[in-house]
């Protein structure tokens, strides 16, 4: 799959699209397809490298709304949207094709 990486901290520029496996989730968690990402300032930040306790290499975005495509039953093709707290600090973020998360972090997006 598709992702924005950054290998290091310290400028933008450091980020860059490349190829990584599509993530795989544990029995609690969802994959979400992802459809939209939001740019937060702590994305930014985070590059930039004033968040100490960010793991390297990441992908970063915490915002996001997408689809589950895998994960618990009654999870399966429904819509959802997100932000998390370690989500693309500690573990991979949305900028990136799909994204795996646990499935309590997640909110149903109803339908309108």
């Amino acid at each position: 799959m598709r992702a924005l990486r950054f290998e290091k901290t310290g400028d933008l520029g450091l980020l860059a699209v490349v190829d990584v496996p599509k993530p795989e989730p544990q029995a609690h968690e969802v994959l979400v397809q992802v459809k939209a990402a939001g740019m937060n300032k702590s994305d930014t930040t985070n590059v930039l490298g004033l968040f100490p306790y960010t793991t390297l290499p990441r992908t970063p975005g915490r915002d996001f709304a997408g689809t589950v495509v895998q994960g618990p039953p009654g999870w399966e093709g429904r819509d959802v949207f997100g932000t998390g707290k370690e989500v693309g600090f500690t573990r991979d973020g949305s900028h990136a094709q799909y994204l795996c998360l646990p499935a309590d972090a997640v909110a149903i997006a109803e339908e309108s």
